[in-house]
C-alpha cells in the first residue's frame, strides 16, 4: 500500500479511536465536575476558536444565502446533537451509547429517502427494519445495569437516539454545501453557530466551574475531548476524505464501538452483557443489508 493510502487509513483509525475513547472518558469529567451542558459550552467555544484560527490560511468565502444553511444545519449538528449526546452519555453506559450511534447511516437513508429522492430497494428496507429493532431492543432491554455511572440507562440510551437524528439531519443538510467549500471552512461556521445556541443551556454552567480546583486527570480529559475529539478528530477525517472514497471512510464508523468496548472495559466503565450482543447483531446486520451493492452482471459473449 502506498504510503499516502496508508497515511489516510491511519488517520481514520486515529479518528475511530479518539471516538471510541470519548465514550468512557468524557464521563470521567461528567456530571461532576463539569455538568453536560456546560461540557457543550467549552467544547463548541474552543471548537469555534481553533477553527477559525486554522481557516486565516484558506481565504475561502462562503455566500450569504449558504449562510442560513449553516446556522440551520448547526442547530442540528451541534446544539441538538451534542446536548442530546453528553446528556445521554451521563445516564447510560459508554458500549450501549456507542451501538446506538451506528444507526446514524440508517437515519441517514431514512431522511434521504424522503428529502433527496434516493430509491429504496427490499434489501435497504430489511435494513432499516433490522437497525430500528436492534436500537429498540438495546433501549428496552438495558435493565438496571451495574455500569458505571449508568444512572437511568433507558433514558439515556433514548437521548443518545435522540441524539442520531439530529446528527442525520445535520449530515442531510451539510451534504451540499461539502461539495462548495472546504471542511475547516464550513465547520468555523457551524460551530460559531452552535456557541450562540448552547449559550442558554450550558454558559451559566461553564461560567459557575472553579476552574482552578479542577485536578490535573480532569484537564487532561478536557484536552481529550475539546482538541483531540474536536478539532484533530474533524481535521483528520476530513484530510482522509480527501485521499479515500467517502464509502471508506464511513465505514470506520463501524470499528467504533469494538474500540468503544475494548476501552470502557479496561477503564473498567462498562461490561459485557447480553443485550448487547443480541443488539448488536441486529443493527450491524442492518447496516450490511443497506451499504450492500449488487455486482453488476457481465455481458458475455458468444465464442
Amino acid at each position: 500500500m502506498p504510503n499516502r493510502l496508508f497515511a489516510a487509513h491511519l488517520a481514520l483509525f486515529t479518528v475511530a479511536l479518539l471516538y471510541g475513547a470519548n465514550y468512557s472518558i468524557a464521563k470521567i469529567a461528567m456530571p461532576e465536575p463539569i455538568p453536560p451542558a456546560a461540557f457543550i459550552m467549552l467544547r463548541a467555544l474552543a471548537a469555534s476558536l481553533l477553527f477559525w484560527i486554522a481557516s486565516f490560511w484558506l481565504k475561502e468565502k462562503v455566500a450569504k444565502a449558504d449562510i442560513l444553511r449553516l446556522a440551520i444545519a448547526s442547530a442540528f449538528g451541534v446544539a441538538c446533537n451534542q446536548l442530546l449526546f453528553f446528556k445521554g452519555l451521563e445516564m447510560t453506559s459508554p458500549i450501549s451509547a456507542s451501538l446506538i450511534m451506528l444507526t446514524v447511516p440508517i437515519v441517514v437513508l431514512l431522511f434521504s429517502v424522503f428529502f433527496l429522492n434516493e430509491r429504496l430497494n427490499s434489501l435497504k428496507i430489511s435494513g432499516i427494519a433490522l437497525g430500528i429493532i436492534g436500537a429498540a431492543y438495546l433501549i428496552l432491554n438495558t435493565g438496571s445495569s451495574t455500569a458505571f455511572k449508568a444512572t437511568n440507562p433507558m433514558l439515556g440510551n433514548l437521548f443518545i437516539g435522540g441524539n442520531a437524528i439530529a446528527y442525520s439531519i445535520y449530515l442531510i443538510m451539510i451534504k451540499p454545501l461539502a461539495q462548495k467549500y472546504q471542511a475547516i471552512t464550513l465547520l468555523k461556521w457551524v460551530f460559531l453557530f452552535g456557541c450562540f445556541y448552547v449559550l442558554p443551556f450550558g454558559g451559566p454552567g461553564a461560567w459557575a466551574i472553579d476552574y482552578h480546583e479542577l485536578s490535573a486527570e480532569i484537564w487532561a480529559v478536557l484536552a481529550f475531548v475539546l482538541i483531540g475529539v474536536t478539532f484533530f478528530a474533524y481535521l483528520l477525517n476530513a484530510w482522509a476524505l480527501q485521499r479515500l472514497p467517502a464509502s471508506v471512510v464511513s465505514s470506520y464508523i463501524y470499528l467504533q464501538p469494538l474500540l468503544a468496548a475494548l476501552i470502557a472495559i479496561l477503564l473498567g466503565a462498562d461490561e459485557l452483557r447480553p443485550a448487547l450482543f443480541i443488539s448488536a447483531a441486529f443493527i450491524f446486520s442492518g447496516l450490511f443489508l443497506i451499504s450492500y451493492k449488487k455486482k453488476p452482471k457481465l455481458n458475455q459473449e458468444a465464442t
